[in-house]
């Protein structure tokens, strides 16, 4: 299924110092935003590293209202050309939402021999990138064109929450089928009210019924207390609950539920409690005991930090949890990037968002699998690791 809305969810509140809420960098259209809000391009350009192979990474404006979402990017590419880009010349490029300039950059970057393009960022630019039909540099895309159409010689890779809502509705699917057996599996959804929540909830249910099962009309919960969320879901009786709305409806809804079904999640029910890995970081800053047994999907940068993966490169403490996505999505970016100009037709990664594959090299979406994990003695734990 086509990804409806990905990448950057509320960086509006970014530019005015709010902190900003991506969540799994799932967005509304960026067309909504108008050309003063989106800032100008600037001439300047960054470059990094020496190597023979030239590599452009095209970012939205520094002075606009993306200016900490490209931030986090750059610095995640970065680090990964740090340790892995020795061959790589990497010039940053800042760009306007604009057809003929992105045409100009194109034809420019091919007279100069690059061999490849990440980027760009938004959805609106990615579109208008699409829109031209195969681009003249090989192009991994942060995002994916709004017909969800992808032209040869471009591929996308993002965060989508829509792609988490359905590998947790193919986990929930298949244990809840073993400890089902004698009948036919149902799913209950709870959503709040905001886009992000009804996108997640219909990835879930349409892989659900994908699989064979039977799923509830999702419940809509505009305000939370135990009380309203435990009327609200006493006639379902379902094997496996879904919830796409923040984790004070899953602590509520757990309450309700008084353990009678699993109660499963995107990246939007992680609250950030997670152990620490190496000497010294064992105790986790923040735990939610409220959230014990509730399980979700989210990718190992947040929730798996002694994987060999993430181990690897630096995590900036300065970097808001949401943040930390783009700059997650910056350093698999640039792994991705290698891979592919290696010239093969498969792609098989294992990230720091998870583990990435890409069967179709001209035209196509990176498959991004993330990590099941599970709230234990208030913090997250990857059931993988058990």
């Amino acid at each position: 299924m086509p990804v409806r809305r990905n990448v950057l969810t509320a960086l509006v509140g970014a530019v005015l110092g709010a902190v900003p809420a991506l969540s799994a960098l799932a967005q509304p259209e960026t067309s909504a935003i108008g050309p003063e809000s989106r800032g100008t391009a600037s001439k300047e350009r960054q470059t990094i590293g020496k190597g023979p192979i030239g590599v452009a990474l095209l970012v939205p404006p520094d002075n606009g209202i993306y200016r900490r979402a490209a931030q986090a990017l750059i610095a995640g590419v970065r680090a990964a050309h740090a340790r892995e880009g020795d061959k790589v010349s990497l010039e940053i490029i800042e760009i306007d939402e604009d057809a003929a300039m992105l045409r100009a950059l194109y034809d420019e970057l091919k007279q100069r021999g690059f061999s490849l393009v990440i980027g760009p960022l938004t959805r609106s630019a990615v579109g208008l990138v699409a829109a031209g039909g195969p681009p003249p540099v090989f192009t991994l895309a942060l995002n994916q064109p709004e017909t969800g159409e992808v032209p040869a010689n471009m591929v996308t890779f993002g965060l989508s929450i829509e792609s988490e809502a359905r590998q947790a509705a193919s986990i929930a699917w298949e244990e809840a089928s073993v400890a089902s057996a004698s009948h036919r599996v149902r799913a209950a959804i709870v959503q709040d009210a905001s886009a992000l929540g009804r996108r997640a909830a219909a990835a879930f249910a349409e892989r659900w019924r994908d699989l064979g099962g039977d799923v509830y009309e999702p419940v809509t919960l505009a305000t939370v207390t135990t009380g309203r969320v435990r009327s609200a879901v006493a006639r379902l009786k379902a094997d496996v609950f879904f919830v796409a709305a923040s984790p004070a409806v899953a602590s509520a809804l757990r309450i309700a539920l008084g353990g009678r079904a699993t109660i499963y999640g995107t990246s939007l029910l992680n609250t950030g409690a997670v152990l620490g890995a190496g000497p010294g970081t064992a105790a986790a800053l923040v735990r939610s005991p409220e959230l014990d047994g509730v399980r979700l999907v989210d990718m190992p940068w947040q929730v798996q930090p002694d994987s060999v993966a993430v181990m690897a490169y630096p995590k900036p403490a300065d970097l808001h949890m949401e943040l930390q996505k783009l700059y997650a999505l910056g350093i698999d970016a640039f792994r991705l990037a290698l891979q592919l100009l290696e010239g093969g037709t498969e792609v098989d990664l294992d990230g720091v968002t998870g583990r990435l594959r890409l069967t179709v090299r001209d035209g196509g979406t990176v498959d991004r699998a993330g990590v099941l994990a599970e709230y234990r003695a208030g913090v997250l734990v990857p059931l993988a690791l058990q």
